[in-house]
């Protein structure tokens, strides 16, 4: 039996540290195509964290209910510039099925520098933005939650992500924040990723709960466990490989 663990601690409608809180901005339009385009932001990240984003869709389906195919995923500097063009899954590909990932590296795995950036998701309705603040470390912790902005029930949702590599890791969020955690391991082998522990204040969120890494029988995965924070608390939230 493998087990990892994390303490997570929640300060509810606070700021986590020197930084003031980022603006919430919602920008949602629809060509006459019925492309759409959503913006929202904006999120901190500090250097040395990691981000995940899904697009997702209400259910039953109000409007553009043809298949949603997400088409790429990349990360712009504040000139527009890409910095990072995600080359780990063949797109398009279902929705449903899509995770991004980005742990604030260039393409080349450096660190990007602190400043404004944009992430962007193509998908087959349009295209869906977040705009992001990364900072030093210890300048600020956690996102900015309270942006949330969708069109016909489709929507771009921001987590924090913590893998594996990031054991015993110290998360601090804010109320209404998400959380991913994302585990490797094989089914195939009659182990799966169990959690042991759990804070209250932790609401789990329905999901995507195992990604394959390919179409090849008998290969392995991605286990991934979503949480929302709820009030302020603190906790260990641990999981079991068995």
């Amino acid at each position: 039996m493998c087990r990892i663990g994390l303490l997570v601690s929640l300060i509810a409608g606070m700021a986590i540290g020197a930084l003031p809180q980022a603006s919430s901005a919602v920008a949602i339009s629809m060509s006459t195509d019925g492309q759409v385009k959503v913006t929202i932001g904006t999120f901190f990240f500090a250097q040395g964290q990691k981000l995940a984003l899904e697009v997702v869709r209400a259910d039953p389906c109000p409007c553009l209910c043809d298949e949603l195919l997400v088409t790429g995923f990349r990360i712009l500097d504040a000139e527009g510039i890409v910095v990072y063009a995600d080359e780990t899954v063949p797109y398009p590909a279902p929705a449903v099925e899509w995770i991004g990932r980005w742990g604030l590296v260039r393409g080349d795995g450096e660190a990007v520098p602190a400043g404004k950036y944009t992430a962007l998701v193509t998908a087959s309705v349009g295209e869906f933005r977040g705009e992001l603040q990364v900072v030093a470390p210890g300048a600020a912790g956690g996102l900015q939650a309270s942006a949330k902005a969708s069109v016909c029930g489709i929507g771009l949702v921001l987590y924090r992500l913590v893998e594996d590599g990031d054991e015993a890791a110290t998360v601090t969020l804010r109320g209404g924040e998400r959380l991913l955690i994302a585990l490797p391991g094989n089914p195939t082998t009659g182990y799966a990723w169990e959690v042991v522990e759990e804070p209250a204040f932790l609401a789990r969120v329905e999901g995507l709960d195992y990604l394959p890494d390919s179409t090849l029988l008998g290969g392995g995965g991605t286990f991934f466990f979503r949480y929302e924070a709820t009030e302020a608390g603190e906790g260990e939230l641990s999981f079991a490989y068995r």
